[in-house]
């Protein structure tokens, strides 16, 4: 494994790093092939927390990919994590020697490189991962991508239009003033796959963008199951950036009364690319503690940047 591949993989690994109810239920209604019942935004949210995957403690290994315009490569991973405090991660290709150890706070990140011929460690902050990617790179959106729970979702400022998507519900966020500018319809006209595309040469678009951060050109939308309320899909469009982050999950498994997705799949696109980052957890346990080793050997040079 080539130095530049380990640094792409650990950048992905990085981004990448729902009550009872009157009449009929949503199942009873699926069985029928019956059409979901509308539901606003906040009773969909309500019943999906009830399945949001808590946990103090969980252990996992990691069977992953990631395909880039460079190719296609795999790798397998161990991953430790106490809630909200740390993420540990060992990464070993196909023969199962490692090759990077990282180690995620809220505030910091650190990893090792044990390439032949290209032996180094970086120590340094989450925000220089934000700095170098140009995207907001945080502790709980890995946390909440690996186990399925919604990325970057604010149950209390967030404010979303619901709408029924076959068999899921569909939560759209609410537009600003300057959202509605750049994408010529509001929240209620758009439909839940819609693809949001604009002109980077229209006058008012640039205009726009001059007076606007990140946050005001940013689309959040969350597809949850009609029945169960797992959380299926994630996409955020990143009018501001002009790309787009997906994010699904499938094939759910129990333990210990809570569930988890065994396979996710990110899919990063920009107007000249598409990258792929997709992982199956063949092992998972849940309330066990860790310990989180990590020994920096001697001789090995310190990196002072995340770049490769």
């Amino acid at each position: 494994m080539r130095s530049n591949q380990v640094h792409i993989i650990t950048f992905l690994f990085l981004l990448c790093v729902g009550v009872l109810v009157s009449g009929c239920s949503n199942e009873r209604r699926l069985a029928k092939g019956k059409p979901l019942k509308n539901r606003s935004a906040g009773s969909i949210l309500g019943k999906y927390d009830d399945n949001y995957f808590d946990f103090e403690w969980v252990g996992m290994k990691l069977s992953a990919d990631v395909e880039t315009p460079e190719g296609k490569r795999g790798f397998k991973a161990n991953v430790r994590m106490r809630k909200d405090s740390v993420i540990w991660v060992s990464i070993s290709p196909a023969l199962g020697v490692e090759v990077v150890r990282i180690m995620i706070t809220p505030d910091s990140i650190k990893y090792i490189s044990k390439i032949p011929n290209n032996k180094h460690y970086f120590l340094g902050r989450m925000d220089e991962m934000t700095e170098f990617s140009e995207s907001e790179i945080t502790f709980d959106m890995l946390q909440s991508m690996l186990l399925g729970n919604p990325v970057d979702l604010d149950f209390q400022r967030d404010k979303f239009v619901s709408k029924v998507d076959d068999q899921q519900y569909a939560l759209i966020s609410k537009y600003n003033r300057k959202m509605k500018k750049v994408v010529g319809m509001d929240e209620k006209q758009i439909q839940p796959d819609d693809s949001l595309e604009i002109d980077a040469t229209d006058k008012k678009y640039k205009r726009i963008l001059r007076r606007s951060d990140e946050e005001d050109l940013l689309l959040k939308r969350y597809w949850f199951d009609g029945y169960t309320y797992r959380l299926m899909k994630t996409v955020f469009d990143d009018l501001y950036y002009k790309r787009s982050v997906q994010i699904e999950h499938r094939d759910f498994k129990e333990v210990d009364d809570e569930y988890y997705p065994q396979y996710t799949k990110m899919t990063l696109s920009t107007p000249r690319e598409t990258s792929f980052f997709e992982f199956k957890i063949t092992r998972l346990k849940r309330n066990k503690a860790y310990e989180f080793p990590f020994e920096i050997p001697e001789n090995y040079e310190r990196k002072l940047s995340p770049q490769p």
